[in-house]
């Protein structure tokens, strides 16, 4: 007895050294367990480094000095600085949007401190700071004009293109008043109730009842797959909603084909106001899943890197590349290695930070937005604003919504 028992402890501690965890009623050898951790580590460097499709790094030539016609705000949601930096590392080479000049840091905090989502977004939507779970509404809970509503009120086409549910936090405070980010069903109606002119993302869970009906009232063309995407014709406001649910890493339609078609849609004589988020960075980063992180990185490059080759192309448009706040408290080893950007880079267990995040501008006034380098996020509404008043002039305030519709 003694003896199997002394059998059964070599076994576990060997097992143990590995680095392996296996059922004691199946224990395979020393070598055995070595093999298998050895694979599992081959498996994840080559995911990292070999799989994944950066696109090219290229530096865009845009035009600074024409007034602003065209206004595209591009939001990593949960980007920050340190996972731009993990990406470029795991590329070997800079992200598409590092080569953009000019830059500053952005505060984030909310009136609750850490921010969310919501108040993120209100604050660069909206330009006030605001209430987490708040979506176009200050702290009290009254409207506030939304970016879509100032747009929309001197005469721009409006679009916002996500990855996630389209009536969710980041989207809903360029265009909803509510006190509330979960309320989904209430939030999407809104979008379509304010005749936002393109709406694609995920979400079809949601695209019913009086949503739906409000939806076919205001004159909107729906699709749900790639194929009918590309053959809208901007004859009809455009809704594609492309997954039950999120649309994550390489799915199709990409963020990138979305975005051009957009633009495509959107371009006009009297400009437009886009919004695009990499909505899935941030909650890849919630799951402390790096390789998950590093696939919704990749996409939104691809999607800056089409903005900015449109943009090159015409002059008058804004490209603003920012986040809405840091997820994750990303921090990288010194000398980082490719190797070195895994899981264990994630030090907030998947919780947003106050952590500045970065604000990149190229095209029409870019280098004339900010004085100083760091600035509050409500900081960018008012900039947009600015620039489009000094454009298209005042506009009377008119909500396209009121909070309980």
């Amino acid at each position: 007895m003694k003896r199997f028992l002394g059998i059964i402890l070599s076994l576990i501690m060997a097992a143990g050294f590995c680095g392996c965890q296996v059922s004691q009623e199946n224990q395979p050898s020393k070598e055995t367990t070595s093999a298998v951790s050895q694979a599992e580590e081959t498996t994840v460097s080559a995911l990292e480094t070999d799989k994944l499709e950066w696109v090219d790094f290229k530096e865009y030539d845009l035009n600074s000095d024409e007034p602003v016609k065209n206004v595209i705000l591009m939001i990593g949601d949960g980007m920050g600085e340190n996972i731009i930096k993990g990406s470029q590392i795991v590329k070997g080479d800079n992200l598409v949007m590092q080569g953009i000049k000019n830059t500053v840091y952005v505060k984030t905090d909310s009136l609750s401190g850490t921010t969310d989502s919501a108040a993120a977004s209100t604050a660069m939507s909206c330009g006030i700071k605001t209430e987490n779970k708040y979506l176009g509404v200050d702290e009290n809970g009254e409207p506030v004009e939304t970016m879509v509503e100032f747009a929309k009120a001197r005469g721009l086409k409006t679009g916002l293109v996500v990855t996630q549910i389209m009536p969710h936090a980041t989207p809903a405070g360029m265009v909803c008043h509510y006190n509330a980010r979960s309320v989904y069903n209430t939030l999407f109606k809104q979008m379509v109730n304010a005749n936002v002119d393109v709406l694609f993302g995920g979400g079809s869970e949601y695209y019913r009842g009086s949503t739906k009906k409000t939806a076919e009232k205001n004159d909107y063309e729906y699709v749900t797959d790639e194929e009918s995407l590309l053959k809208l014709d901007g004859t009809k406001k455009a809704l594609g909603l492309f997954s039950y649910a999120g649309i994550f890493g390489d799915a199709v339609p990409s963020l990138s084909t979305m975005s051009e078609k957009a633009l495509d849609l959107l371009n006009n004589d009297n400009g437009f106001f886009l919004m695009i988020e990499g909505s899935n960075i941030d909650i890849q980063e919630q799951e402390v899943d790096m390789e998950g992180t590093l696939k919704e990185m990749q996409s939104f490059d691809k999607a800056v890197n089409s903005v900015l080759s449109w943009a090159e192309k015409n002059p008058g448009t804004l490209v603003i590349v920012t986040a809405d706040h840091e997820t994750g408290g990303v921090t990288l080893p010194e000398n980082a290695k490719p190797e070195d950007i895994n899981d264990n880079c994630f030090t907030s267990g998947g919780e947003h930070t106050s952590t500045n995040v970065l604000l990149m501008a190229a095209g029409a006034q870019s280098d004339k937005l900010f004085a100083e380098n760091t600035i509050e996020n409500t900081d960018i509404s008012k900039a947009i604003r600015e620039q489009l008043n000094k454009t298209y002039g005042q506009a009377e305030v008119k909500f396209l919504n009121e909070k309980n519709v």
